[in-house]
């Protein structure tokens, strides 16, 4: 189970595994990202798509997915998440400023 506060916000992130978010009370914004790395930005990340989860809303993640949550409104969000295994090797926080990414 996940909760997050009004106005708490992730780091960009990854998981390094497959996962699955089922919604349960809230509204929470997940903001996601793809790797799109160049010879001088190896870590070069883009915003691909906004989703916004309602209660009873199911999200599945691949392995390579990179993203970041908020809440929405001003109501605790709770979630039942479940991850594969995690290589906590390739476990990273982005930086799309910055363009790059340090281990998680």
């Amino acid at each position: 189970m996940v909760t997050w506060a009004p106005k708490q916000q992730s780091t960009i992130h990854n998981h390094a595994t497959w996962g699955i978010v089922a919604m349960i009370g809230g509204q929470e914004k997940n903001t996601l990202w793809q790797r799109c790395p160049s010879e001088q930005q190896p870590d070069k990340i883009q915003l691909t798509e906004e989703r916004v989860l309602q209660p009873g809303d199911i999200m599945a993640f691949m392995p390579g997915a990179i993203h970041c949550v908020e809440p929405v409104g001003d109501e605790m969000t709770v979630s039942f998440n479940l991850y594969g295994v995690t290589d906590y090797s390739q476990r990273y926080q982005f930086d799309p400023l910055t363009q790059t990414a340090k281990k998680f």
